[in-house]
């Protein structure tokens, strides 16, 4: 088969087709990359000069991973970040513990030794009623400034024939209430006040719908996915039940996937991405219409990649899911990592339908020489068979 480009061949694979190779991403959203010192140590075994590092995330410490990097792996997909608060945020420091407070007044914290940020502070935990969520100080989610500098990026990544995915607003309308609520009060009010919960979650439908006609507006003809999110399972089980998730939540999801398919172009598809153990709503994701899921957390229960690939394969396309990122990556060897890879991708490649990445974002305890065996062990099997 002749050489696809790299938009061609990813579209290839959303279809359940087979084009010239399996295609690949590293760095293209928050949950595809590589934390900054793994970054930096990769640059370094690859002889390829990173240049200056400029955070896409700084509360997960994610660099924009450099374009001579993403051309030497001959990564398929491209990531537009819109200018929201955690990609450079105004530090300010309190002995030696780093804060910032983001846009929808959650603060963020790292404190001396830690390598990352934690919310530290919710907004709305004391109260959640009408007439608070009428008052707080939502952010515009069609501000201009949001989409500064993307357009011009989308269309040079258009023509140099790359498959695009746009980043959300926020996080998801779960995460986000549990955010600005409090995890342990959203939890409570889903529970006791399954109204006001609503109420709260619709704030959060109502702007991200609001970001994706602004984006669409201006970048619908290059943009192929959105990376929507809402972490709604944990290692061993859903944060809420499935009763409750078809209830409450998966309403709210359908409006956001429905929005997104009005407003962007033919070849554009819906992007989903979950942690943990979400397979027993996988059926209600397929009928809200997702046709991406991402991470595959293949150590989550129930999620083993050759069965997922068996029972949803006709239906999803899967993303990541390459080798787990919490065992495999940072404490094995790399004839490990290479057989895990391998693994892998046999299970889930098969008729396309899916994408190579690590399961997440790759992180700074991670040796580079691991790092290097994935992308190796990708090498060598990365044509279909």
């Amino acid at each position: 088969m002749s050489r696809m480009t790299h938009r061609q061949r990813v579209l290839a694979s959303m279809r359940h087709q087979q084009g010239d190779r399996i295609p690949f991403d590293l760095g293209s959203t928050l949950v595809t990359g590589i934390t900054k010192n793994a970054c930096l140590n990769l640059a370094e075994a690859l002889g390829i000069d990173p240049g200056p590092v400029t955070f896409c995330d700084v509360i997960q410490q994610l660099p924009f991973v450099c374009d001579n990097i993403l051309t030497a792996l001959d990564v398929d997909i491209r990531g537009l970040i819109p200018n929201f608060g955690r990609k450079n945020p105004r530090l300010q420091r309190n002995g030696d513990t780093v804060y910032f407070t983001d846009e929808w007044s959650v603060k963020w914290e790292k404190p001396g030794g830690a390598l990352y940020f934690s919310v530290a502070e919710n907004p709305l935990a004391r109260s959640a009623d009408k007439s608070t969520l009428n008052d707080f100080p939502w952010p515009d989610p069609a501000a201009p400034a949001l989409l500064d500098g993307l357009v011009e990026k989308a269309r040079k990544y258009h023509e140099q024939g790359y498959a695009i995915i746009l980043e959300s607003l926020c996080a998801g309308v779960f995460e986000m209430c549990c955010r600005v609520r409090g995890t342990e009060q959203f939890m409570m009010d889903l529970a006791m006040d399954p109204g006001a919960a609503c109420a709260l979650m619709d704030r959060f439908v109502e702007l991200k719908i609001g970001y994706y006609e602004s984006a669409a507006r201006e970048l619908a003809p290059y943009v192929n996915f959105v990376r929507e999110v809402d972490d709604i399972a944990g290692q061993q089980a859903m944060l809420v039940s499935p009763g409750m998730y078809r209830e409450l939540i998966k309403p709210r999801h359908k409006m956001l996937f429905e929005a997104q398919r009005r407003l962007f172009g033919d070849d554009f598809f819906v992007f989903f991405h979950s942690d943990g153990a979400i397979r027993e709503i996988l059926p209600d994701m397929i009928e809200i219409g997702i046709d991406v899921l991402n991470p595959v957390q293949t150590t989550a229960a129930g999620m083993d990649a050759a069965s997922l690939k068996t029972e949803y394969g006709k239906d999803l396309c899967f993303w990541g899911g390459g080798v787990d990122t919490q065992h495999v990556l940072p404490h094995s060897s790399p004839e490990e990592v290479r057989s895990c890879v391998k693994q892998a991708i046999s299970a889930l490649s098969r008729g396309g339908g899916y994408v190579f990445g690590a399961v997440h974002n790759i992180q700074d305890d991670v040796p580079v020489e691991n790092i290097v065996a994935m992308l190796e062990a990708f090498d060598e099997v990365k044509e279909y068979n």
